[in-house]
């Protein structure tokens, strides 16, 4: 889990898009990675916008919590993406 972090970490500072699976997902998912952060349930998560790939949300793109203790792949993809104007990280 220690290298999937890294790697999350890296791709979020350099704004760089991600391809990943959690276990059980079908097909991949396609994230802006925002950044990594531990939930008031001291889950670790990938704070992300999805831009496509498997969701229970019927499809459709929006911000996600990825639990990272249930990444399987992840590959850091040639693609940057600029964070939407309303994230900000500070504001917790």
């Amino acid at each position: 889990m220690e290298e999937i972090t890294q790697m999350l970490w890296r791709a979020a500072h350099q704004r760089a898009t991600c391809r990943l699976t959690l276990e059980g997902d079908p097909v991949a998912r396609v994230v802006h990675s925002y950044g990594i952060c531990r939930t008031a349930r001291q889950s670790i998560v990938l704070v992300c916008w999805q831009a496509f790939g498997f969701t229970k949300a019927g499809g459709r793109a929006g911000y996600r919590q990825l639990q990272l203790n249930r990444m399987a792949t992840v590959e850091v993809l040639n693609t940057h993406v600029t964070a939407d104007r309303g994230f900000h990280p500070e504001d917790g």
